[in-house]
């Protein structure tokens, strides 16, 4: 009760109002932005948080990633322009509503389908995320060894288009994390006698390169964007009584898909919203209508990407695992705190546990405060050209990454992560493997030698434990999956060429 009372203290202060307000604008305007999202968005928001208590930084950086979660589907709707690819399902209908003039219709069931998918992930996450804690307690090394590999083998298998270039990223970020002191012997390693290097890789600097400035320089190097809105204009986004009876079932369809599926590493809802679009088209009465502007074919996929936020938590908080790269980066502003997300956080920071549990349900509220006030103005941020996007991302990851040990090697180093991240888009290398694997390198290389050392050295500590034997055949699975597919596909070309 005293963690519940001091958590509910702190979002109701006037720190946590503000820090739950200026979220939710960051986060709209940002996933309204085509090309951005919310990792970019907390990439660049984490150094300035830096000063903050563990719970208000976290109560400022849920806000954003509900709020950006929502934020995409407005360039989708208003220009057949996702901002985010979690809002890619809901372009199809929220375009074709907006060409016949219903841009507010669709901007409202949008608003209120992602806020009843916060809502009811935040409920999931507030259900589920202390019981497997819990369960969690039982973990021995071995078990955490296999977890974070689980972890690492999912996201890299799902986080692209080929497996061997996911594994590719998942290397490099654990290569990256064995740089400075051994966590079991206390040595210095790979640092080339550089002090900068004792502490890591600087996390931040490697997650502002990899996902902002790569983004930057990618935008820059377009031509400017001169966006036309059409004759569609936001004005009143409030949900009329008869949309809410057609699409509610649609919401909570999706809600439960989202938190389904976001609790699985790696998945999230680039896949939600079309798994939740899916499943309301085959239960609707009138199919047909989908694609043609159906208020259902919003409403869902909607409902499921915003819900995701809270089932991605759920491993976040319980195993200490990220469910998402933009998970990842809040366990990295978890870390940069000083604290480890895991079971032990539950006894060792109940409030800030709390502030998170109950903060996703606020910050879905506080997202459709903000966006039915001010989303007619912050709609206006989509006319603006791709050069004065990319000099503001460039401007803000610099003094960012500066800001946090105020070493101008940071910013050369965030600078060289950004060339390497937009490399790897051209050749479509998946950067988010390399971040994760940076945030479960040491989980898994500490638990690992660990458990050899408890066990004298024998490899058969990881096949007696079952936690661990359980989640290794997890780990199997999450990489033959990908490769049957590949296989299948293939297989099907190779039968039928035409």
């Amino acid at each position: 009760m005293d963690g519940i009372i001091q958590s509910l203290a702190v979002i109701f202060s006037l720190s946590g109002i503000a820090a739950l307000l200026i979220g939710a604008v960051l986060g709209i305007i940002i996933g309204a932005l085509p090309g951005l999202g919310p990792s970019i968005g907390l990439s660049l928001l984490i150094p300035f948080t830096y000063n903050m208590s563990p719970e208000l930084s976290m109560l400022l950086m849920i806000s954003l990633y509900t709020s950006a979660e929502y934020g995409g589907s407005i360039s989708a709707i208003l220009l057949s322009t996702p901002g985010t690819a979690a809002a890619a399902a809901t372009a199809i209908d929220g375009y074709a509503m907006a060409q016949k003039g219903r841009a507010n219709e669709a901007i409202s069931i949008s608003l209120t389908a992602s806020t009843v998918g916060g809502i009811l992930g935040g409920l999931a996450l507030l259900l589920l995320a202390m019981p497997l804690a819990k369960l969690a307690l039982q973990f021995g090394p071995a078990g955490y060894f296999a977890v974070g590999l689980f972890g690492l083998t999912s996201v890299a298998a799902l986080s692209g288009g080929s497996l061997v270039k996911g594994l590719l990223g998942a290397v490099l970020g654990l290569a990256l994390a064995t740089v400075g002191i051994d966590p079991i012997a206390g040595t210095p390693r790979f640092t080339f006698g550089q002090f900068e290097l004792y502490e890591g890789v600087p996390f931040l600097a490697a997650l502002i390169g990899l996902f902002a400035v790569s983004e930057a320089i990618a935008l820059a190097e377009k031509q400017a964007r001169r966006t036309k809105m059409g004759e569609s204009r936001v004005g009143h986004v409030f949900m009329s009584v008869a949309l809410l009876k057609e699409t509610w079932r649609s919401m909570v369809s999706g809600s439960v898909i989202g938190t389904l599926l976001g609790i699985l590493p790696g998945v999230g809802g680039n896949i939600a919203c079309w798994v939740a679009r899916d499943y309301a088209r085959a239960r609707d009465k009138n199919p047909q209508a989908y694609g043609k502007g159906a208020a259902n074919g919003i409403a869902a996929p909607e409902a499921s990407n915003n819900a995701t936020v809270g089932g991605a938590l759920v491993p976040l908080l319980s195993l200490g695992v990220p469910g998402s790269p933009t998970t990842a980066i809040m366990m990295g502003a978890l870390i940069m705190h000083g604290l480890h997300p895991g079971p032990q956080l539950f006894t060792e920071s109940p409030a800030l546990v709390y502030s998170i549990l109950f903060g996703v349900i606020i910050a879905s509220l506080v997202q459709y405060l903000v966006g039915s006030l001010f989303l007619p103005i912050m709609a206006r941020t989509l006319l603006l050209p791709t050069g004065v996007i990319a000099a503001g991302i460039l401007a803000f990851a610099v003094l960012g990454s500066f800001a946090i040990r105020n070493l101008m090697f940071d910013v050369w180093m965030t600078l060289g992560f950004g060339l390497l991240g937009y490399f790897m888009k051209k050749l479509s290398f998946p950067v988010a493997p390399v971040i994760l694997a940076m945030v479960l390198g040491y989980l898994i290389e500490s638990n690992y030698r660990t458990a050899l050392v408890s066990s004298q050295g024998s490899y058969m500590i990881f096949l007696t434990d079952p936690i661990s034997v359980l989640f290794l055949i997890l780990s199997a699975v999450s990489l033959a999956v990908p490769i049957y597919r590949l296989w299948s596909a293939r297989r099907v070309v190779a039968v039928d060429p035409a």
